[in-house]
């Protein structure tokens, strides 16, 4: 379980990373979702691979399992605010192309003589 573990969270990161470098767009909200779920499955592998070995030290629960809970899970949050940015610039795109889709074009100037 540790292999899976540590596997999805570099998967993780490596999602995160390339969410960053896209522009707002099919792509970008694709791999913002993928990103949110990749946290969220890590942070499960990872409190199960807690629980298994017996939970962390006395005295030492906020850096063994509470920090690493809380990054997952900011991970997983920014993911959606990302994903959510993206789908408004998508459809904020659209309504514009309807817009000037349906738009007249304007009525040509006549010449003065």
């Amino acid at each position: 379980m540790v292999f899976e573990t540590i596997a999805l969270s570099v998967i993780t990161v490596l999602l995160l990373l390339l969410m960053l470098t896209r522009k707002a767009g099919h792509v970008k909200l694709l791999l913002a979702v993928l990103t949110a779920a990749a946290s969220i499955a890590s942070m499960v592998l990872f409190i199960l691979m807690q629980r298994s070995s017996g939970g962390p030290d006395d005295g030492q629960e906020l850096f063994q399992q509470y920090v690493p809970c809380a990054l997952y899970l900011l991970a997983a949050l920014f993911s959606l605010l990302m994903a959510a940015l993206s789908r408004r610039k998508l459809r904020m795109d659209k309504a514009a192309k309807a817009v000037s889709k349906h738009q007249a074009p304007p009525p040509p100037k006549e010449e003065a003589d």
